[in-house]
């Protein structure tokens, strides 16, 4: 990662890449090769034990890109629509996931936290499934500059299982900021108490809670319809 490059694994997120520009060199096995040769980058056939050892999933899909890191800051985040945000969010797939949601509701950008994990880990490149060339990602910001700057573009709105408001109340005719804690801590006072608004989903089966990324899923949705239907 000093490199300024990350690895992208598997057809569909060398794919997506290739769309967006950022790839810098391919290594495919010799059956992949009619597909990915003269798409552009330099492409190098390598064995599969060869391609196995540059991979880092445990069962390689015949390719592998070298991709261009795209670092960005919250000023690359548009002034318009959602943003997700995580605090200390150290598990890959989580982040990833977040990633995900965001390109599928077409959020302005995401950000993890400072103390959360790179988004160029390559389990989350893996678990955002193509979608980290797709929008804005930001990393390494302090959570409060975070909500400080999310303030003064819009509303910032903390995901916790301790708030009192309901997802579905939430105002939105602001530019709203989702901000959701690590699964294990959550979000700590200091932080619940510098947003604009605490909001939960309502549970009305007999499960504790929702896991992150379904969490996030539901309140990125339920807030991005209605940011929709009012714009």
């Amino acid at each position: 990662m000093q490199t300024g490059t990350f690895l992208l694994e598997g057809p569909n997120a060398v794919a997506d890449a290739l769309t967006d520009g950022i790839v810098l060199e391919l290594f495919c096995t010799e059956a992949e090769a009619p597909v990915w040769e003269g798409v552009g980058p330099v492409v190098t056939l390598v064995a599969d034990h060869v391609l196995a050892k540059i991979a880092t999933a445990s069962s390689p899909q015949g390719v592998v890109g070298i991709g261009a890191m795209q670092r960005t800051t919250l000023d690359d985040i548009p002034a318009e629509g959602l943003v997700i945000a995580c605090h200390e969010v150290n598990d890959p797939g989580n982040a990833g996931t977040l990633i995900r949601v965001g390109d599928a509701v077409a959020a302005a950008g995401v950000v993890l936290c400072e103390g959360s994990v790179d988004p160029y880990h390559p389990k989350t490149v893996r678990a955002a499934a193509g979608s980290l060339t797709h929008l804005p990602v930001v990393a390494d910001v302090a959570t409060l500059d975070l909500i400080a700057k999310g303030r003064q573009r819009g509303i910032v709105v903390a995901l916790d299982g301790s708030g009192e408001t309901d997802i579905e109340d939430v105002p939105v005719d602001r530019p709203v900021v989702l901000l959701t804690g690590s699964e294990a801590h959550g979000l700590p006072p200091g932080v619940l108490a510098a947003c604009d608004v605490v909001a939960s989903l309502p549970i009305w089966g007999r499960s504790e809670s929702l896991n992150l990324g379904a969490a996030a899923a539901v309140a990125a949705y339920s807030l991005t319809r209605r940011m929709r239907a009012t714009a």
